[in-house]
């Protein structure tokens, strides 16, 4: 990724200490990604809390922070996880609230509210228009029509996305513990597919309590050396992946795979799109309250 997406949102105290707490050691800039926030805004709020004797910090190349302890595994796995924020919000995935959990094997994993405005990208952008009609026409059933044109028209689309990663082939190894979410997986490469396509299966039938090795064959793959999003469409007995680069192929993408319906909320009331979108327009009201260029060419034009 070339340009990262920063001081676009606008930083929650209570939502950067809780990361700070939970991640176990978490690199400066993994959180100006994972938050997309103002870099000198976050250091003034490091600071404070580093003042306060609330965290701690370090430097192993880079700077990092941390509560009691650290673990360089985690910070890694972290960075490569804040990559995958970075793209959803390329494609108009924004972030509602962001949380570092533990997975089952203790390994380090996001758990992310995001959401999206069907409605606003398709009055506003004539191309995510075409795109959405043409996806439509590839849709066979009737109500997978309907299902999709609910992401389209409505005013909010949010659920929760788990993002786990896998960078160690010889001795990690991935499995799904539920569908209560979506799933991606953030993989250094192409390289790490094999070990993950051996193991697809269809797991919505299934008890996941005792699952050791099964991946549910619908986990989304983020690709980091190509900065892809992809998922696996089956052929011939073959899985191949495929890509999703717009908000319009990921809606495709949660039509054809409704393992997770349950967890996706659909609204058309505008209020409750604001209110998501909330952290995003504070940070606009800051940039507008902020911008010393503007203020100072006023105060030329009031003096001129």
């Amino acid at each position: 990724m070339n340009t990262l997406i920063v001081n676009n949102r606008a930083i929650d105290y209570e939502e950067l200490l809780d990361i700070i707490a939970q991640s176990n050691g978490i690199y400066e800039n993994t959180l100006i990604k994972l938050l997309q926030c103002n870099r000198i805004s976050l250091e003034s709020r490091l600071k404070t809390l580093k003042k306060n004797k609330i965290i701690s910090r370090g430097k192993l190349n880079k700077h990092f922070y941390y509560v009691s302890t650290y673990d360089l595994k985690h910070m890694k796995d972290l960075d490569l996880q804040s990559m995958v924020v970075q793209y959803l919000v390329t494609i108009g995935l924004y972030t509602n609230k962001i949380q570092v959990n533990d997975s089952l094997d203790k390994n380090k994993q996001l758990y992310i509210s995001v959401y999206a405005s069907g409605k606003y990208n398709y009055k506003n952008d004539e191309s995510i228009k075409k795109l959405a009609n043409m996806r439509v026409n590839q849709l066979i059933h009737e109500q997978d029509r309907k299902y999709f044109a609910h992401f389209i028209v409505n005013e909010l689309t949010k659920f929760p996305i788990r993002v786990a990663s896998f960078s160690d082939i010889l001795q990690e190894k991935y499995y799904t513990t539920s569908i209560d979410t979506v799933d991606i997986l953030a993989l250094p490469n192409k390289e790490f597919i094999p070990a993950i396509q051996s193991n697809l299966a269809d797991v919505s039938f299934r008890n996941l309590e005792n699952n050791s090795t099964l991946i549910r064959n619908d986990i989304l793959i983020f690709l980091n050396d190509s900065n892809e999003l992809c998922y696996f469409v089956k052929e011939n007995n073959q899985y191949k992946l495929q890509t999703i680069p717009s908000i319009v192929d990921f809606f495709y993408y949660l039509t054809l795979h409704k393992n997770s319906k349950d967890a996706i909320y659909i609204s058309d009331n505008k209020t409750e799109y604001d209110n998501a979108d909330n952290l995003y327009f504070q940070s606009y009201l800051n940039k507008e309250k902020y911008n010393t260029v503007q203020l100072k060419k006023g105060k030329q034009k009031a003096q001129s």
